[in-house]
């Protein structure tokens, strides 16, 4: 089973970061999936990509203490449900890119966030089908999308240490030996919130090739106040887990267009607020 999803040079795709629990967002990004699907001519020419954490909401304490940001109950297994089912009705234009809370659920570092153990605090709220239901659908995930457009979708920022496609598409992050053995690389894919623009390009020149050339890194993982950043001309990050609701952004790209720097992905355009209303 392959790592890497390779999407065609047509149609268009909706990106969307870290929901950490979160189904007031999902459901809104589920119902633009949907919308995106009416408008097209095609409808199977319409993705989404999820760029992993879909799981690990807030605590009670973290609710009381910034209710801005944090004020939705944790609907993580509710969202595992939810995609699942999806992906089972659009296995070809549903992706879901795994995330580091993600990643420990199959074999991955346990997290700490909103506890001391994020992935004993969910899965002792779950019965045991629901928990290996769960772990099926991130034994699954992707580890990076790469669209002909010139854009690289992964969890975090990688460094140089990423120099194939194909590497990336042979890996098995549930594989304890080969996690070990490439945990660097891995970490890097998953845990880095931005890299400095020269490692960037150099990653992104080492794993394109032609009809594939590579240009932006999208990324999630960070947490931004204003929901929307670009770094170096060859970074962004579209945020919604941290981002109060009226600044959370998702993006939806014309796979047919080109994207050769970040600062390409327009507000208003390809960078869309997820609560308009709010603005």
């Amino acid at each position: 089973m392959g790592r890497v999803r390779v999407l065609p040079d047509h149609g268009q795709l909706l990106i969307s970061t870290d929901l950490h629990g979160n189904r007031e967002d999902f459901e809104r990004l589920r119902a633009r999936f949907f919308e995106l699907r009416e408008r097209a001519e095609d409808p199977a020419s319409v993705h989404w990509a999820l760029l992993g954490d879909l799981v690990h909401g807030p605590s009670p304490a973290a609710r009381k203490h910034d209710p801005l940001r944090f004020g939705y109950a944790d609907d993580s297994p509710a969202l595992v449900e939810a995609l699942i089912e999806l992906r089972a009705e659009y296995p070809d234009n549903v992706h879901l890119i795994l995330g580091n809370h993600d990643f420990g659920h199959i074999g991955g570092p346990h997290p700490r966030k909103f506890y001391d153990d994020e992935v004993e605090a969910l899965e002792q709220r779950m019965p045991a089908s629901a928990v290996e239901r769960l772990r099926g659908l991130f034994s699954r995930a992707l580890l990076a999308v790469a669209t002909p457009c010139g854009l690289l979708l992964c969890h975090g920022s990688p460094d140089e240490q990423l120099t194939s496609l194909d590497e990336l598409d042979g890996m098995d992050p549930s594989d304890r030996r080969e996690a070990f053995e490439r945990r660097a690389m891995l970490w890097t894919l998953l845990t880095s919130y931005g890299q400095g623009g020269e490692t960037t390009a150099t990653m992104l020149r080492q794993i394109s090739r032609p009809g594939l050339e590579l240009r932006v890194v999208v990324h999630g993982h960070d947490v931004d106040l204003d929901g929307w950043y670009v770094e170096y001309g060859n970074q962004a990050c579209p945020v919604l887990f941290g981002a109060p609701p009226a600044k959370r952004r998702y993006l939806v790209v014309d796979l047919g267009a080109r994207y050769e720097r970040a600062e390409d992905l327009r507000e208003g355009f390809e960078v869309l607020h997820l609560y308009p209303e709010l603005v």
